[in-house]
């Protein structure tokens, strides 16, 4: 059990990586708004939503190892919730795409700040330093921010309680509030070893069956959040104008249905063997994604629904099983590379596919854009999956 002393303190660190993810979903319901309201094109609303994940990469380069040199992680905490707060209200308050872009390039910043630091936080902060236990609440934590999110934007949008403004407003009082909290708190972390810096762009030796390895995790984590991006970024355009589901809000539910079960999936799939729930989960992803362009096709909204929770569902798995093989592959020394390196790869992930899905969307409609999705999903799936059978070990690397 938590000293009663850091009680606190690790109560806002939790509410601090939750206002983070809410700042960084709470957008997607409201994306059709702005693409209606200034006439954008689906190039532009992905850009939008991609320009988040380029922040979020260079705050996790950026910041990720001055946080191990500060004796107190609260004053990176902190300060990336003064950026949380900035992003929200500038965008609450865009009048213009350029405002829009800046807000949400400020909230991928905030959250890059965030994410890496306060998980680390929650460790050090708990006597009984359970790596797992705290792995639980950080995906728990991740999650609710993640469905919650798009949930209070589609609140907004069905009630018309000022959808552009409000959620934004209120993620900022989140943020002002977890920034008191963390000041007040007592903090008393346990000691931590400090390491050799080393740089992200430092010369790797390793054995070229680890690269092959890490490869074929890269993939699965690419097809995941390539998917993963495509809803958040572009789900509600498609559902509105594919789908002709008149209400925005209804369409922005399912960005949280996505979230939600994804969330659910990666805690269920920690208790699977890693190969087995990459391969697993990249398999639903393909057959939920072609469910859904069946549904599109056929103007079955019920059945795109059905669709994005079977994606939700491989994405966790998928995610889940590939960080598991990276984390047995890596080498001991060279781990936080490693994972760095991973996690850099996914955000790339989660920002040029969407990137390209906007460009084909504009000029193959948005339908041929989705299919383009769901061949470049599919042949990625059988290619990975081929070369986890071929590549990837049971246990440990072959030599």
């Amino acid at each position: 059990m938590a000293l009663p002393a850091n009680r606190q303190a690790r109560f806002f660190v939790a509410l601090a990586i939750m206002v983070a993810l809410l700042n960084s979903t709470a957008a997607s319901p409201l994306y059709t708004s702005y693409r209606m309201m200034w006439s954008l094109d689906a190039f532009t609303v992905a850009f939008i939503f991609a320009i988040y994940a380029f922040g979020t990469l260079f705050a996790l380069v950026v910041l990720g190892r001055l946080s191990d040199k500060l004796r107190d992680r609260r004053l990176l905490i902190i300060l990336s919730l003064g950026v949380v707060i900035a992003g929200a209200l500038i965008f609450a308050s865009a009048g213009s795409l350029a405002t829009l872009l800046i807000g949400r390039l400020l909230a991928g910043i905030g959250t890059g700040g965030l994410t890496g630091i306060a998980n680390a936080a929650l460790i050090e902060l708990d006597p009984k330093a359970d790596a797992r236990a705290n792995a639980v609440l950080a995906t728990a934590v991740f999650t609710g921010g993640c469905a919650l999110g798009p949930m209070i934007s589609s609140a907004a949008l069905h009630f018309d309680a000022w959808p552009l403004q409000l959620p934004f407003i209120l993620i900022a009082a989140l943020a002002v509030i977890a920034i008191v909290g963390l000041a007040t708190a007592t903090w008393q972390p346990a000691a931590r070893a400090i390491d050799t810096p080393r740089t992200l762009t430092a010369a790797i030796i390793l054995p070229t069956g680890r690269y092959t390895a890490f490869a074929v995790a890269a993939g699965a984590l690419i097809i995941a959040w390539a998917v993963g991006s495509t809803f958040a970024g572009l789900g509600v355009t498609f559902v509105h104008e594919l789908l002709k589901v008149d209400s925005q809000a209804a369409s922005g539910v399912i960005v949280a249905v996505f979230q939600l079960v994804a969330g659910i999936s990666q805690l269920a799939s920690q208790r699977l063997d890693s190969n087995r729930a990459m391969v697993i989960g990249t398999t639903l992803i393909s057959l939920a994604i072609l469910a859904c362009a069946y549904s599109i096709w056929a103007a079955s909204p019920l059945l795109f629904v059905l669709g994005t929770i079977g994606s939700g569902i491989g994405y966790g798995a998928a995610f889940v099983g590939a960080a598991g093989v990276v984390n047995r592959i890596a080498p001991p020394d060279r781990r936080a590379t490693w994972v760095s390196t991973f996690y850099i790869t996914g955000y790339l992930a989660n920002a040029i596919p969407v990137l390209a899905l906007g460009f084909l969307g504009d000029r193959l409609g948005l339908f041929g854009a989705f299919l383009c999705l769901t061949v470049f999903t599919v042949v990625g799936t059988v290619v990975v999956n081929i070369a986890a059978k071929l590549i990837l070990p049971a246990k440990g690397l072959r030599k």
